[in-house]
């Protein structure tokens, strides 16, 4: 990160004095004060520093400000939530968006936070295959997953168009290349997936994927996705690890350890919470999931009511509500506390859709950051707070900045970087939500920063305009 020189005489627009200033590039770990001006940090200094606006940051944690890989819900009000919890930078890679030109749109022109998203294979699929889906979709935001989108596979002639339109989509700035296969076990091909894969070798961005899920533990999904990866010669992204690899976490971080060892560009991300969430109609629930994920009916919940279903109501859900939301509850505590402290594993919310708080959804956008530094750091002593603080910023940043520069900028407090800022009290930070309430704003969090502008202030959402800006990749997306 290039230095920079400040004039004394030159005024900031905002300084935040005394915190504890922790950065895990660097390892910076101590109290400094921050000059912020234009967005940029542009003074680090062991004295207080003087501007018209200012926050006294004594007893505080300043630190980066977290950026979420994988969200569902960059949109209102669900991306407040996030940043209620620390994130600056909220992105939605593992499904992804098409078109990206129109990604963000609904947040308006100044949104509250940073935002981008990966190309989202499973729309283009839907435009070339079932059109009249996408237009459902895009009227009503009701995705029935048992259409032909997710069930049948391409002829020639569509894998061509689908190929193109993921061309074209990564040129307009996709962050990468989001991959659902798990969501569509019967309908991509080796070829459609080998497609995907020699795109996003060819262009250089990651492909964010859901693997292919088997019976609690199966390393197959991991293993197709790494070796295609590594045929290619493609980054790769394997999203949530904890639920897919149920009990198997220590043996598929190993398997991703060794193919790091090799050479091959993966990471992987973790949430903190117990129970997955996907549309009733999915794939998944047209298998044999009671084996796959080691549950029953009544270990599944209506997510919108928190109704425990039956095997009655779970069949009667699946008929009239094929769009309609579960929360279900396999994850157990001891496989996330294994994954977490893994080397190179990310934190990320998986949150999921929120345009309105009359439909609960699980409770991971409203607090996962702060679960992590809560439980996690505080209470269990799993990590540090610096490597809590890592897994939250700087790594996701490191995973982004060879194909999107904005984020070389991003994740750290150095001179230069963007003034995206998460500072809390290590003392009470702690998430409220559950998935009872999943709306529970965290204590703790007593400001957020982004792009230099105060917009959570003593815990609560300030009345700023927003200056988060939408990311792209610096390939063709500028």
């Amino acid at each position: 990160m290039a230095s920079l020189f400040v004039n004394a005489a030159t005024p900031y627009d905002l300084v935040i004095n005394n915190g504890r200033v922790i950065d895990p590039e660097s390892q910076l770990d101590a109290v400094r004060s921050l000059g912020i001006r234009e967005g940029k940090i542009v003074a680090i200094s062991a004295d207080p520093l003087k501007a018209e606006r200012s926050i006294d940051a004594t007893g505080l944690i300043v630190s980066p400000g977290f950026i979420n890989l994988h969200s569902h819900s960059v949109a209102e009000p669900g991306y407040r939530l996030e940043l209620l919890d620390g994130v600056t930078t909220v992105l939605e890679l593992e499904a992804g968006s098409f078109p990206i030109a129109r990604f963000g749109h609904q947040l308006g022109n100044a949104p509250l936070t940073h935002f981008g998203a990966s190309v989202g294979h499973a729309w283009i699929r839907m435009q070339v295959i079932d059109p009249e889906a996408l237009s459902e979709l895009g009227r009503s935001g009701r995705l029935d997953m048992s259409g032909p989108t997710f069930t049948q596979p391409a002829n020639p002639e569509e894998l061509a168009q689908i190929r193109a339109l993921l061309e074209q989509e990564l040129i307009a700035g996709g962050l990468g290349i989001g991959l659902l296969l798990d969501y569509m076990t019967r309908a991509v091909t080796e070829a459609e997936r080998d497609m995907i894969f020699s795109v996003a070798a060819r262009f250089g961005v990651p492909v964010f994927v859901h693997v292919r899920r088997g019976v609690d533990g199966d390393p197959a999904g991991l293993e197709e996705v790494m070796a295609v990866a590594e045929r290619f010669g493609a980054p790769l992204h394997i999203c949530h690890l904890n639920a897919s690899a149920m009990s198997g976490v220590d043996y598929w971080l190993d398997q991703i350890d060794a193919a790091r060892e090799r050479g091959l560009d993966v990471t992987t991300e973790i949430f903190p919470w117990t129970a997955g969430s996907a549309a009733i109609s999915s794939d998944v629930f047209s298998r044999n999931w009671r084996e796959i994920f080691a549950i029953d009916y009544g270990d599944v919940q209506w997510a919108e009511t928190g109704e425990w279903l039956t095997e009655e109501t779970f069949t009667a859900f699946r008929a009239i509500r094929p769009d309609g939301q579960t929360m279900h509850h396999y994850i157990r505590e001891e496989w996330n506390r294994r994954a977490i402290v893994r080397p190179h594993v990310m934190v990320a919310s998986d949150a999921m859709p929120l345009t309105s708080y009359e439909r609960k959804v699980v409770p991971n956008g409203a607090g996962t950051s702060t679960r992590v530094l809560g439980q996690f750091v505080r209470e269990e002593k799993l990590l540090s707070l610096s490597d809590a603080i890592a897994r939250l910023s700087w790594l996701p940043a490191q995973r982004m900045e060879a194909f999107a520069s904005d984020f070389r900028t991003k994740g750290r407090i150095q001179l230069g970087a963007d003034a995206d800022l998460a500072i809390f009290d290590a003392n009470r930070v702690a998430a409220r939500a559950d998935y009872a309430h999943p709306f529970l704003a965290p204590v703790g969090m007593q400001y957020v920063v982004v792009a230099g502008t105060i917009t959570v202030r003593d815990g609560v959402l300030a009345d700023e305009v927003g200056a988060g800006s939408k990311l792209t990749n610096s390939i063709g997306g500028k």
